[in-house]
């Protein structure tokens, strides 16, 4: 990617939508022995804007795979988790299940982007920084800190960096037409209905979206389809037992 002072947004759900890092899925592929730290996702849910922690977010992760010979994608298998005081979680990684998307609810929250991005310099690929982005509330990018530290190639700086490990959040600021749309956003980019193996799936994260979507007294079309999502993840997890 080029060294650049005007730089665009990443197009990231962030996640917020994310994807956790490569080289820990290839870790998990190649090594006879596994730790920890190579079939878990260990993350922290920060503020994008303040860098603090935030507590009690439910974090759900999708594990999606490309179909063989068709170029489209399937989703294999849905996890949440809920980040705790620090704001950690953890996620399990699964190469077999494919790439790790992560994405979070919290009543008080948005969807953010990534602050602390790898950037290699045009034409070298061995030579990559961090930047630090800072967006305004329009999610454009209003000014970059290039840290000095110069890395041997993208995947050492995302490391580093801990792209798309953490997940970060922006508080939400806007009416409520605007939330609304935000938690119909979440339904949809989240309608993964996999089976879980390690917890009870989407269910956690549908059940508090359609808690404020009740409270915000959202259409009952609207309603109807988380309540129809939340019962086919019910019986697939039911199913699995």
């Amino acid at each position: 990617m080029a060294d650049r002072d005007d730089v665009t947004g990443l197009p990231v759900f962030c996640a917020a939508l994310v994807l956790a890092v490569s080289a820990l899925l290839l870790a998990s592929c190649s090594s006879g022995t596994q730790s920890s730290h190579d079939t878990t996702n260990r993350g922290q849910v920060l503020d994008q804007d303040t860098g603090q922690p935030i507590a009690g977010v439910i974090v759900i992760g999708t594990y999606e795979g490309s179909v063989r010979g068709s170029g489209a994608t399937s989703c294999n298998r849905v996890e949440t988790t809920v980040s705790d005081e620090n704001g950690w979680f953890e996620l399990p990684l699964d190469p077999q299940a494919g790439p790790l998307w992560m994405e979070g609810y919290h009543k008080d929250y948005r969807h953010g982007y990534p602050v602390r991005v790898p950037i290699c310099l045009e034409g070298r690929p061995d030579q990559c920084q961090i930047w630090e982005e800072r967006r305004d509330d329009g999610d454009q990018v209003v000014s970059v800190v290039k840290e000095p530290k110069i890395y041997d190639g993208e995947a050492e700086a995302a490391k580093a960096a801990r792209y798309l490990e953490d997940l970060y959040l922006k508080r939400f600021k806007g009416t409520r037409e605007e939330r609304l749309q935000e938690l119909h956003r979440l339904i949809g980019a989240n309608s993964c209905l996999a089976a879980p193996r390690t917890s009870k799936g989407p269910i956690p994260f549908m059940e508090a979206i359609l808690y404020e979507q009740t409270v915000l007294t959202d259409s009952q079309d609207a309603i109807r389809i988380t309540r129809e999502q939340m019962q086919t993840a019910r019986e697939i997890l039911q199913s699995r037992k």
